[in-house]
């Protein structure tokens, strides 16, 4: 199941945020020149029906960040800088179309070490 993790940076909470160029590949085609919207389920089963995909034009390579329903998310988990997000494409067993999910965690710190919390 393809995934990726990644450790939030203050633009990725305040803006957008950037995904690895080679997971496009698991995402809804891109058509060029606009943001596509598919739905992103987080793991407590709320649907994001309007995340979206944008590859920003870059001098050295394409650049693809999540926008639209990515601030919301941020905004409802509470995502703090530091904090890690897990987004996963799955198969659906009926039909195999790909049904993608993210998962957040906090980062806490205790006493000297660092462990992360579960999806909230």
């Amino acid at each position: 199941m393809p995934s990726f993790e990644k450790c939030l940076t203050e633009v990725d909470v305040n803006k957008q945020v950037a995904i690895p160029s080679d997971f496009v590949q698991h995402l809804p085609d891109y058509e060029g020149g606009r943001t596509i919207t598919f739905p992103v389920h987080d793991v407590s089963g709320k649907l994001w029906e309007n995340f979206g995909y944008y590859i920003r034009k870059g001098e050295d390579y394409p650049k693809p960040v999540f926008q639209k329903d990515w601030r919301k998310y941020v905004r409802d988990k509470r995502l703090r800088p530091g904090d890690k997000i897990i987004f996963r494409v799955e198969r659906n067993g009926d039909n195999g179309a790909p049904i993608y999910t993210i998962a957040a965690q906090k980062k806490i710190e205790l006493f000297g070490s660092t462990i992360w919390s579960s999806e909230f």
